[in-house]
């Protein structure tokens, strides 16, 4: 239910603009990850609404910009977002959508691995 709300939100190709860290194949997908599945852990109602106002995003975004979400620019969309923000509820699926994925973005890279210190693993 969640991934394909948020599939027919847009949100990705506007994230993909606004954020040169979402570029990287798998930092997208654990953004794409994270968001769901943090989202498939709330509550039926909030789950169900939070999926309604995703699917409900593309067309909301058209009434305040003109622009179809998916075919805006990066200025044209942060426009679009900051006019969406003022109709009840986008603002905060946007803001939290966007919070969770760029946090599942940073979680699911690989880290460097640290160099051992001297003499470790004698």
């Amino acid at each position: 239910m969640m991934r394909g709300a948020l599939r027919a939100s847009g949100l990705r190709s506007y994230w993909l603009r606004q954020y040169a860290c979402l570029s990287d194949p798998r930092a997208r997908t654990a953004a794409e990850t994270h968001v769901t599945e943090t989202l498939s852990t709330l509550p039926l109602p909030y789950r169900a609404g939070y999926a309604l106002a995703l699917r409900l995003l593309p067309a909301a975004f058209f009434l305040v910009s003109g622009r179809g979400l998916r075919s805006a620019s990066a200025a044209e969309g942060r426009r679009g977002m900051q006019r969406l923000a003022a109709l009840p509820g986008f603002a905060d699926v946007v803001r939290s959508g966007t919070a969770l994925a760029l946090l599942g973005a940073l979680d699911g890279r690989p880290a460097a691995q640290p160099p051992s210190p001297t003499g470790a693993g004698r």
